[in-house]
């Protein structure tokens, strides 16, 4: 293969760190070091959204557990940082990505991850190789026919359709204080899993809610990913009416659903936000309606929360988020757990910004 993107051997490929040379294997990548600390990641080809592999375009993802002492590898104390280099194992060889720039971060459902990067977009072509796509059964939207009048039922079927391939998990602990029906009920349907309880906004697990200090009385049921503000009900309402409470302020922003489809508003949204297959794009007015055609509105009232409104929007496999926040255009997040789902979506916009699909 000539130009840009060439293959080589895997011996040719170890062979820029010298005859000293430490080399460890992890789940479908090989990690090699060199004396002088460079280091050489060699990530076998094939789809693992949440695995070791080639995510996107420009990009590799590394998932704990690392092999012992590859952490340190990756991340030695200092400000300096040796030289990484990436490629991908093929039957012919071995597809050399060049030199990579590595950024750690550490989602909380996830466990910390290394994201490798390089300057330019791989072909299509290529990524088609290196990070093939199989169709498989997506979820589907049959759930909106509960909707408005049975939030419960369509959250119901939404997760176990949606979350279908989480394995089993120990469930969630007794609240530590008396919850309304509708959130225990979702921690019944969480199972457990922490995926579930979002990222971007976090539902605490029901043995970490708590009441609010002095005067404010209500039970605090999560948070902004950052702490920016604090997300509360009431303590008697069979279905409160849901609360933002900015950090370090009065600002108090009400939800305009309840907590009962509230709870659904959150899921798509963390849906839409933090699927481990995901898309964002800057639309103009034209474009967004354009783009919204291949999907159907979701029939609630919009969240207030990033901003008033945020409309949320379904299709087989998907769900999209439309807001507007610091620029001009609407922002929009499309999230699903099957990278066939996404692939669907990639000519739906020219406009993409980043896109794993």
């Amino acid at each position: 293969m000539g130009g840009e993107w060439a293959i080589v051997s895997e011996d040719e490929a170890l062979a820029r760190l010298g005859p000293e040379r430490e080399v460890v294997r992890g789940d479908a990548v090989t990690f090699a070091k060199g004396a002088d600390g460079t280091v050489v990641i060699i990530v076998d080809a094939g789809d693992r959204p949440s695995g070791n592999a080639v995510d996107g375009e420009r990009a590799m993802m590394l998932h704990e557990p690392f092999p012992d002492g590859v952490l340190d590898w990756l991340s030695p104390p200092g400000w300096t940082h040796p030289s990484f280099y990436a490629l991908v194992r093929l039957p012919e060889g071995c597809l050399d990505l060049g030199e990579v720039s590595a950024g750690f971060s550490a989602p909380r459902s996830v466990g910390l991850r290394c994201e490798l990067e390089w300057e330019t977009k791989l072909p299509l072509e290529l990524l088609d190789r290196v990070r093939p796509v199989t169709d498989a059964p997506v979820p589907g939207v049959d759930w909106l026919a509960h909707l408005p009048n049975d939030p419960g039922a369509a959250l119901r079927d939404f997760l176990t359709g949606w979350y279908a391939d989480l394995p089993a998990a120990t469930p969630f602990p007794a609240p530590a204080v008396p919850i309304p029906p509708a959130l225990q009920a979702f921690y019944d349907l969480a199972a457990g899993h922490a995926d579930i309880l979002g990222q971007q906004h976090v539902i605490y697990p029901p043995d970490r809610l708590q009441i609010g200090a002095g005067d404010d009385d209500r039970i605090i049921i999560g948070v902004e990913g950052q702490g920016v503000y604090k997300i509360l009900i009431g303590r008697d309402d069979p279905d409160p009416t849901v609360y933002y409470h900015g950090a370090g302020d009065d600002l108090v922003v009400v939800e305009r659903e309840s907590l009962g489809t509230y709870l659904l508003l959150f899921s798509l949204a963390e849906a839409a936000y933090t699927s481990p297959v995901y898309g964002h794009a800057l639309l103009d007015n034209q474009q967004l309606e354009r783009f919204t055609r291949h999907f159907v509105p979701v029939p609630l009232q919009p969240l207030t929360v990033p901003a008033d409104p945020t409309r949320l929007y379904v299709a087989p496999g998907l769900v999209a988020l439309t807001t507007v926040l610091f620029s001009p255009g609407t922002h929009v997040f499309v999230g699903s757990r099957q990278r066939a789902a996404l692939r669907a979506a990639r000519d739906w916009t020219t406009a993409w910004t980043w896109f794993n699909g």
